[in-house]
């Protein structure tokens, strides 16, 4: 048998031989939230700003609104479930008044800041810090369900988020 027909052989069994990155449940939920973050932002930034006031019905959260909910709620969330510092220029009850920010910059700048304060934050905790008991909106649970909440929380308003740009004509700019 030629040298050459054992090539890919002996690349699979290197591969399989190969240890494999150290992928941790911190690393791996906070890779997912800057994915989620990204697309978070790349939908603020392609709705046209005059549609940021657009709500689907009467005392539902508007478009703004919505961005700035998950905006706050990865600031302030962090400190108060897992025991994450607020990001510099934060202060503590900076998110009871987020949803009032309407202007599409300042939005899309609050998000990006959220959500790569949220992933870092999940990154710097220790194995043993996920083990920790937490009280997360009066379910008891520890840390690692903390994060889930937060996790899932994400991707739930995204597609909320995604169906608001729909509705308006908005096609997510990943989709394309």
């Amino acid at each position: 048998m030629s040298v050459r027909r054992w090539v890919p052989v002996l690349a699979l069994a290197a591969a399989i031989a190969a240890p494999a990155s150290a992928q941790t449940f911190q690393s791996e939920v906070a890779q997912d939230v800057r994915a989620v973050g990204e697309k978070f932002v790349s939908l603020a930034q392609a709705m046209p700003a005059d549609a940021y006031d657009w709500r689907p019905d009467d005392g539902v959260r508007s478009v703004s609104e919505v961005f700035m909910h998950m905006a706050g709620a990865n600031i302030g969330l962090p400190a108060n479930l897992i025991g994450a510092s607020m990001p510099a220029g934060y202060a503590a009850d900076w998110a009871g008044s987020a949803e009032q920010i309407t202007d599409k910059a300042e939005v899309v700048g609050h998000l990006e800041t959220a959500f790569e304060h949220m992933a870092s934050a999940i990154e710097g905790l220790s194995d043993a810090q996920l083990m920790e008991p937490v009280n997360v909106f009066g379910r008891d649970t520890n840390v690692m369900g903390a994060v889930l909440l937060l996790q899932t929380h994400s991707h739930e308003h995204l597609g909320q988020s995604i169906a608001y740009a729909r509705t308006n004509g908005v096609v997510p700019p990943w989709s394309n």
